[in-house]
Order: structure tokens, then C-alpha cells, then sequence
């Protein structure tokens, strides 16, 4: 049975399609995706993303086992407020991107992808029971995706909407740092942050969940429904829409972003000491800090030497078509790769895409083709984002 969110009958009323995603059923528009599209670039989006996996991780010897268990540098963000990094295999493949946010007081919070927590929760409570059977670990792992909910406000209005429900100006806080705040009376953690390539912030709220897999804990989630009406009242002024997982990924797409699942993921490779898709094929090495032993970087020096082989690259289709994943990539008449994430992009009218290439067309200013349809389109691969970030985005001038 797919798994629900804490406001599943609300969005059963008021979107248009419901269907699964990672196991869980979920909002996929309301209105249209381009009209939930265009809300965050122009304006304001709220989305409801509480199956996002949340993993707290307390005692002394948190730091220590985070700073092994995953790439980046987890003692970088002071209290409160997070760092983007990732946990990889023995091999060096991506189990997950994650952000862990530093809560003060020896207690970390690991935000975590959908279809990722559970196995992740696992490898982590197999590590520790590993490791004490040789030392005593100060620590505690905790999964809480089912009891947080966990919405985004993103948009150029959101800072506004900030203001107005909260009193604060986001943008004073640089990214990834967080606060707790209240709303007509309600706790909850707001941080700075998004996948949408726009400003914005996202809250999280611990409350009732009325599917939660433990019969004892569910209830209903008045404290989450009240906060989510209240952000949508509060945001009519500024042409606010619940939008849901559509736009979500057109968005992500346009500002360049990588999906675990799609471009990052862990194949399990057989018979070989690298497996795949590593940080390194992937972009992500700025996610890296190599100035600490985590489990993979063995694997990633590794490759460093050997080569890639295949790494990631974006594209704009010249001709006309949609890249969608799984198409076939060419350049010089000779296969080269496959699209990973593709789509019209609602804000160019332009098909946009992720593929993983062979190493040496993996750079910008590439002309290949792309097979849509038993056709060869022309396309040419660019450097992310793909609108202009001088008009769109987080570092918009206008």
C-alpha cells in the first residue's frame, strides 16, 4: 500500500491528479503544471513535500559518525543551519543527496529523499550496530519522516509571505541556515532553502500523522492543516498556488538540478571496485570535502585515476521536441549516452534535458542529437541554469 502524507485528504479534494512517487501517493497538480510552474518564477508556490525522509542523529559521537557516514564537511554549519552532502556505498555510488542541518546540543537533522529513508535508515542503524561491536558509540538514531511535516514556499514573493506570517526577512539568512518560528502559536523549523532554483523557505512541522504506519500514532493533523491554509490565505495578495510534484520536477530541471533516482542513484555494479553513479559523474564533487576519511572516497580516488567514463551533462534541444528519459544521445553519428531527466520547459517553450554522456562531450557548447521518436533531433549541451539567471531565479537583478 502506497504510503500518505499528513494532508493526503486535503489534496484528494482539491488537486487534479493524485498518483504514486516513490511509494508514496502525492499531489501531482492542481490546476495545470505550467500554471504551477510559472506561480513559483513569477510569484509564489506552495508545495506540499512531507515525504521527504527526516533522520535525527543525537549524542557525542554524532558528528564523528555523520562525518564518516557522508561526503561533506558536517562540522562547517554553526547551529542552526545545514550543509548539503551525500552518502555514498563502500564503492562509491550515491545512496542519497541529503542536507543535515546542525540543531545545536549534539543533535543533527538528516533531510533525506523519498524513495531513500528507509534504506538509508537502515545502513545507518546496521553502521552503528556494527561499530559496537568493537566500541561504545554515544549515539541515537531516529527516523521521524511519518510524524514532520514538511511544506515549500518558493518564489521572488516568498520572501514577502516570509514577513508577513513570521516577521522575518529570509533574506537576511544565507542559505541552508535555519530558525525555529511560530505561527498563531504552532513551533516549527523554517530554513532557508528550496529545489526549485528560486528564493524561498521551507518549514517543518512535527504533528499527527492520520497515516502513519504505527496505528498508535495516528491522529489528526490540525497544527500541519492549519499552517498550510494560513500560508495559502496569507499568499492570495501575492497570486500564491499549491502546486504540486509536476512543477516541482520542471522546476528543478530548468534550474539544473540533479533527482536521486534519475541522475544520482546506486546501481550495484557487480564484479567491479567502482560502482556507479558516483559524486564524480555526477557534478557533485563541490560536495566533497577530502580532507576527511567518509566510506566511498577509496573508490572516488580511485576513479579519479582510471577516469569517469560517462559523466553528466545539460542540453536545450535546437529542433523542436521533447527530450524525455531513456532517449537515446549521439554526436558525429556515434552513440554517447542517454537522457536521464527531460521536458518542455514551461518558461522557454524549449526542450530541456539531463544526460549522462561519455566523458569528453560532457562540456558545454557540444552540438549532439538526441533520438525522440525513432527521429535524431539537434540539441547542444549548456551550463545550468537554463533561463536567465540575471531574470529568474535566486540571483535575479529585476
Amino acid at each position: 500500500m502506497a504510503k500518505r502524507v499528513h494532508l493526503f485528504d486535503w489534496h484528494k479534494e482539491h488537486a487534479k491528479k493524485i498518483e504514486e512517487f516513490a511509494g508514496w501517493e502525492m499531489p501531482i497538480w492542481y490546476s495545470s503544471i505550467k500554471e504551477e510552474h510559472l506561480a513559483v518564477r513569477n510569484a509564489v508556490g506552495l508545495f506540499d513535500v512531507s515525504h521527504m525522509g527526516e533522520i535525527y542523529f543525537r549524542g557525542k559521537d554524532a558528528l564523528k559518525f555523520l562525518q564518516y557516514v557522508t561526503t561533506n564537511d558536517i562540522s562547517k554549519p554553526p547551529a542552526i543551519s545545514g550543509i548539503y552532502t551525500l552518502v555514498l556505498n563502500e564503492r562509491g555510488a550515491i545512496k542519497d543527496e541529503t542536507l543535515i542541518f546542525n540543531m545545536g546540543n549534539n543533535e543533527y537533522l538528516m533531510i533525506c529523499d523519498s524513495d531513500a529513508f528507509e534504506k538509508l535508515y537502515a545502513w545507518f542503524t546496521y553502521l552503528k550496530k556494527t561499530i559496537e561491536q568493537f566500541t561504545k558509540l554515544d549515539l541515537e538514531i531516529e527516523l521521524k519522516t511519518y510524524d514532520i511535516a514538511m511544506f515549500a514556499v518558493q518564489g521572488p514573493k516568498a520572501r514577502d509571505l516570509a514577513r508577513d506570517l513570521f516577521g522575518i526577512d529570509i533574506n537576511e539568512m544565507w542559505w541552508f541556515q535555519a530558525r525555529w518560528v511560530e505561527l498563531d502559536g504552532i513551533k516549527m523549523l523554517l530554513s532557508r532553502s528550496g529545489y526549485t532554483g528560486e528564493n524561498g523557505f521551507e518549514v517543518y512541522i512535527e504533528d499527527a500523522n492520520p497515516y502513519h504506519p504505527d496505528e498508535s500514532k495516528r491522529g489528526e493533523p490540525e497544527k500541519a492543516l492549519h499552517v498550510w491554509e494560513r500560508i495559502l490565505e496569507e499568499g492570495k495578495k501575492y497570486g500564491i498556488k499549491p502546486a504540486g510534484l509536476g512543477a516541482r520536477d520542471t522546476l528543478r530541471l530548468e534550474a539544473g538540478y540533479t533527482l536521486y533516482g534519475n541522475e544520482t542513484k546506486e546501481l550495484q555494479l557487480l564484479s567491479t571496485d567502482i560502482d556507479e553513479v558516483t559524486p564524480l559523474q555526477a557534478n557533485l564533487e563541490f560536495a566533497i570535502y577530502w580532507d576527511k576519511d567518509f566510506i566511498g572516497k577509496d573508490a572516488l580516488l580511485k576513479q579519479k585515476e582510471r577516469g569517469l567514463g560517462r559523466k553528466l551533462v545539460h542540453f536545450k534541444m535546437v529542433d523542436k521536441g521533447i527530450p524525455r528519459e531513456g532517449y537515446k544521445v549521439y554526436a558525429n553519428g556515434e552513440l554517447i549516452g542517454e537522457v536521464t531527466s527531460g521536458t518542455l520547459s514551461p518558461l522557454l517553450n524549449v526542450g530541456i534535458g539531463i544526460a549522462f554522456v561519455k566523458e569528453e562531450y560532457a562540456k558545454p557548447g557540444i552540438e549532439i542529437e538526441v533520438e525522440i521518436r525513432g527521429a535524431r533531433k539537434k540539441a547542444i549541451t549548456v551550463t545550468p541554469p537554463f533561463y536567465d539567471p540575471k531574470k529568474y531565479g535566486l540571483f535575479r537583478e529585476t
